[in-house]
């Protein structure tokens, strides 16, 4: 049979237990809830980034197919034609339904093409501010999609 000292009255043992469930609650409420909290968001940031990455990439390629090609045979410069902006936006909305389920709207900000390369960027941006809790500041994302026109030879 086991002997233990008695402390204040009571048995170690017993006093080993209350500060071990004390340890536990503290390690619990102040350590694994919130890095689970963190690891959540985060992965939702990641998962955002990924979706707006993807719609830049399709939009990209919407807009390398709406190039005016007469004019790049006759002077070689690479110039958007009307619809180029509309068909990137739609291909950014329909690539990020998933976000737009959640209130989080991408939007295309930029098309550059570039001539010598032969090389159309599309930017876009998502506020990603509504998935998170206030206290996080604004949280704006864009990312670049890339589409060479292969097609065209001057």
């Amino acid at each position: 049979m086991v002997t233990f000292q008695t402390f204040s009255g009571k048995r170690f043992y017993a006093c080993r237990q209350a500060y071990a469930m004390t340890f536990w609650a503290v390690y619990i409420g102040f350590i694994l809830i919130p890095a689970l909290a963190l690891a959540i968001e985060l992965g939702r940031y990641f998962y955002a980034i990924s979706e707006v990455s993807k719609a830049a990439d399709a939009a990209a390629v919407a807009a390398s197919a709406q190039i005016n090609t007469a004019v790049f045979r006759d002077s070689g410069s690479l110039i958007p034609t009307a619809k180029t902006w509309g068909d990137a936006q739609s291909y950014v909305s329909s690539n990020t339904v998933g976000l737009t389920q959640k209130g989080v709207y991408a939007y295309v900000t930029d098309i550059q093409v570039s001539g010598g390369d032969n090389l159309v960027q599309v930017s876009v941006s998502a506020d990603l501010s509504v998935l998170f809790p206030s206290v996080v500041p604004d949280v704006v994302v864009t990312q670049i999609g890339v589409a060479s026109l292969r097609a065209l030879t001057h």
